[in-house]
């Protein structure tokens, strides 16, 4: 068992003094010194004191250069010094105090009021080592957290569709992705399948661990669904991974866990000429010669809920130069400005149809500036996902 018994220096030129103070403090394990080079070698040495009782007027180096010296060294700096003088005035007091000391006993002792300062200093002094042991060690346990957190960064980015894939299959786009925490709950899919090209945007119940765990199932369930299934409408996608959800964390009415995913499918066929779209609240902007129109997600989530019909399918005949926007509610919702609140839906539309017009690479650049100032110094209050396409 480690003895925590705290270790006092005491030093003083006068052994009598040496003596009193063994004796009154007794229950302490003391070491002293008899004069100032001595007590700093002891200080420094590895056997570091929890408290330093220090004579002020001595021969050679005097009380205060020897606290000055120790309050210089990192390893003592922290250290309480508490002087030991018969040199009550002010001005000496006053010294004392700006040499680094934080109280002071005078001679000769009074032992009860030696012993009240002492153990007064003590205890502080075993709260701040036992604060900063809890802190070492929180500081160890969110190290080992943080890392693994960032491992599982690695394992999500994986996860998503790489750039190169996106710049192979997608005609002119850009994706902004800023996830809150270190991993997102938010996500982007994309699959090329018979000339089709589904393009897909979630937001997972929560953000940080608990989202992103929730998009890895989003992301393998709609591998199966897409990838080897072969469904590409965007009702029935949605439809299908609604049902893999639901069964995989056994929700009900009666079920703690109702965790899900706003999301909006888009399925691209450009020998047609036309877009499928479907949305769980999460609705698609189509913008045609500067006019904005929203086509709206049902309100129901990819989860358990009240309803349970099929998700809407939307056939939306397009152009050339025709742009749609996917996106969560992370960029809206987000806290800014100079009055510090949220952008909403209305301010979102307009910072899309302003810019809609600019190459889409551009326009990233444009919605990420503005959303980082925008946010200002303010957190972040939700993972961000907007995806852009021009056809």
């Amino acid at each position: 068992m480690t003895d925590l018994t705290p270790y006092i220096l005491l030093v003083d030129d006068s052994p009598v003094n040496i003596d009193i103070l063994k004796d009154s403090l007794s229950r302490y394990k003391c070491l002293s010194a008899t004069n100032g080079q001595e007590a700093l070698k002891l200080a420094l040495s590895s056997t570091k004191p929890d408290l330093i009782l220090l004579d002020v007027i001595m021969p050679g180096m005097d009380g205060y250069e020897v606290c000055r010296r120790l309050k210089r060294e990192p390893t003592t700096q922290e250290v309480p010094i508490i002087f030991i003088t018969g040199q009550n005035d002010p001005q000496s007091i006053l010294k004392g105090f700006e040499a680094g000391a934080i109280d002071y006993i005078t001679k000769p002792f009074n032992i009860p009021e030696l012993k009240a300062r002492v153990k007064t200093q003590i205890t502080i002094k075993m709260a701040r080592d036992q604060n900063q042991r809890l802190i070492h060690k929180i500081e160890a346990i969110n190290k080992k957290l943080t890392d693994s957190i960032e491992y599982a960064k690695k394992i999500q980015a994986a996860s998503l569709p790489k750039p190169e894939y996106l710049n192979q299959v997608m005609p002119e786009h850009f994706v902004f992705y800023k996830p809150r925490d270190i991993v997102s709950g938010d996500f982007f899919w994309v699959r090329e399948l018979d000339s089709k090209l589904i393009i897909i945007a979630a937001d997972c119940t929560g953000h940080g661990v608990p989202g992103a765990i929730m998009s890895m199932f989003g992301v393998a369930y709609l591998n199966e669904i897409v990838g080897k299934e072969n469904v590409t409408k965007p009702s029935e996608i949605l439809n299908q991974l609604r049902t893999s959800v639901i069964e995989s964390l056994n929700q009900d009415e009666d079920s703690e866990v109702k965790d899900g995913m706003d999301i909006s499918v888009v399925t691209l066929n450009m020998k047609n000429q036309q877009v499928e779209f479907a949305g769980a609240f999460n609705s698609m902007l189509h913008i045609r010669d500067n006019q904005l129109t929203v086509y709206p997600a049902d309100h129901m989530p990819v989860s358990y809920g009240l309803k349970d019909r099929s998700f809407t399918n939307h056939i939306i005949p397009i152009q050339n130069n025709d742009c749609l926007y996917l996106f969560t509610d992370g960029f809206a919702d987000q806290f800014g400005g100079e009055m510090g609140k949220k952008l909403m839906q209305k301010g979102f539309k307009h910072l899309i149809l302003q810019n809609h017009h600019l190459p889409m690479q551009e326009q990233k650049r444009i919605y990420t500036s503005f959303f980082e100032n925008w946010k200002g110094t303010q957190e972040q209050v939700d993972d961000v996902l907007l995806i852009g396409v021009r056809l």
